[in-house]
């Protein structure tokens, strides 16, 4: 397996209704996870961990942010005269237009994938959370001489994302049907990550267009698996897709969890993101933080529990901060009680406030909001 002879594609803005307090002003892509990731980290990552080193990332709207943090791809070695990462705005052609779905997405940067010399193609979805042996699949897909290779996991289907495909599998890996029904709490189904020959790609888009189908898997793959030679292959460790503000919240949480954080930050795959050089965080006297996630750059003098802490966030003396989720720069006055609470970005919560929200429904403060 040759890794320049693989292009990376990334939908950057697909789902970008699943979360909407999230991305109202930036992609998908771009979410902020993990105390100091974005959610395009774990693919561009698990691309470039397999080799892969041209990757094209579709964008549609909301995408300064997912620019601002990409940028020339330098914290991926995607920064290369040969290959490297490749901002793809919308309207690259006439024809092109705000898309719904994979088929538009790629139709509106066909000039781009025409051009492209690599053989084969990996389509990935920017909302997946995990730490992927692609290497491993890539080699799955060579060795079977499939026509594509559907990567997928094993659990509960996402309830709000109507595209995914549930799978069976035989023995042998084949795709042998595929529905977008579940009647089983345990099934089979697709992380919409694949593989497929460049070519092949080209073809079926361009039948889509002909019979004017927006569908990938719905509307190409499953009227198809006869004629298609069509394989999965199954993601081991922690696999997660964010189709709504609970999944993103748990998925957060779930990082708190010793073996999930292992696996997700596997040191022989590193998760990449863009650095942002910053003092060690500091702890008060009085602080206590427990069974919590802190990145760098933060100051902490109250009590903070079960929380994932984005950097460069202030708590002061004498506040509680619980299950919650806290992004980059948030500041907390003194005597606050904050639970059950989402911030974005360079929220302020002054002194003596309480700020709650509830289990199954956190409270999101929205960037740069004051609150008393």
């Amino acid at each position: 397996m040759r890794s320049n002879n693989f292009l990376g594609i990334v939908y950057a803005n697909v789902h970008d209704d699943f979360i909407p307090l999230l991305t109202k002003k930036r992609s998908m892509s771009s979410v902020p996870f993990g105390a100091r990731y974005r959610l395009i980290d774990f693919q561009l990552s698990n691309l470039v961990n397999a080799g892969i080193s041209k990757v094209g990332i579709i964008t549609n709207s909301n995408y300064r942010s997912l620019m601002d943090h990409v940028g020339s791809g330098r914290f991926w070695d995607l920064d290369r005269k040969r290959g490297g990462l490749k901002v793809l705005p919308p309207f690259n052609t006439a024809e092109a237009g705000v898309y719904t779905s994979h088929i538009e997405a790629l139709n509106g940067t066909m000039s781009f994938i025409r051009a492209c010399k690599e053989e084969y193609v990996v389509l990935c979805d920017a909302d997946v959370v995990g730490n992927f042996d692609f290497a491993k699949g890539i080699r799955q897909h060579m060795k079977t001489g499939a026509d594509i290779t559907m990567f997928y996991a094993h659990g509960k289907l996402p309830k709000n994302n109507n595209d995914i495909a549930v799978l069976t599998v035989g023995e042998d890996c084949r795709v042998n049907e595929m529905n977008f029904m579940a009647q089983a709490e345990n099934v089979a189904y697709s992380l919409d990550i694949m593989v497929l020959r460049r070519d092949l790609l080209i073809k079926l888009v361009e039948k889509a267009n002909y019979e004017g189908l927006t569908g990938l898997c719905r509307d190409i793959l499953m009227p198809n698996l006869n004629e298609l030679k069509v394989y999965g292959f199954e993601v081991s460790g922690y696999a997660r897709v964010i189709d709504s503000m609970k999944s993103y919240v748990e998925a957060n949480m779930a990082l708190l969890n010793d073996d999930v954080r292992r696996d997700v930050f596997n040191t022989n795959r590193p998760i990449l993101t863009k650095n942002r050089d910053d003092m060690p965080t500091r702890y008060g006297i009085n602080s206590n933080v427990t069974n919590s996630l802190v990145a760098d750059g933060c100051i902490i003098k109250g009590t903070v529990k079960n929380c994932i802490i984005f950097r460069g966030v202030n708590i002061e003396e004498g506040s509680v901060v619980e299950d919650s989720i806290l992004m980059q720069d948030t500041k907390i006055g003194k005597n606050c009680i904050v639970k059950n609470v989402i911030t974005d970005k360079r929220v302020m919560i002054y002194d003596d406030s309480m700020v709650k929200g509830e289990e199954v429904k956190y409270k999101f403060l929205e960037k740069e909001s004051t609150h008393y």
